[in-house]
């Protein structure tokens, strides 16, 4: 995680945003995105599991320079065509990002880890 970025506000004071916030946003953006079946890998979901961690699985966020580098790792559904599942999360992450914070996106990077077949889904495998 690296530092939170702040600007000068008008009239004094200033504002951060936390690599934390950048993430949530990037999240929401992901959401509604056909073909994503989870977020984060196996092992990181299990792990924020066991935590009780309800953070941004599968999201980190690498604030520098004014501007941010986001990668989204994830899994996807038997059929889901993957460079229009990333290309889709690229963009939604991207334009919602830069919305929310003000920050220009620099990169999201998607790196997909697992596809999940319906069986599996449905619990029947495993």
């Amino acid at each position: 995680m690296s530092d939170p970025q702040s600007e000068a506000a008008p009239g004094g004071g200033g504002v951060t945003i936390s690599d934390s916030v950048v993430a949530k946003v990037a999240f929401k953006a992901i959401g509604g995105i056909e073909g994503i079946h989870a977020l984060g890998g196996t092992s990181a979901r299990a792990l924020a599991g066991l935590r009780g961690d309800k953070g941004t699985p599968g999201i980190s966020v690498d604030l520098r320079e004014g501007s941010v580098d986001i990668d989204v790792t994830m899994s996807i559904v038997f059929g889901a065509n993957v460079p229009t599942v990333a290309e889709a999360c690229r963009k939604a992450v991207s334009e919602q990002v830069t919305a929310t914070t003000g920050l220009p996106v620099r990169a999201v990077n998607v790196l997909v880890t697992d596809v999940v077949f319906p069986e599996d889904q449905a619990g029947g495998a495993g």
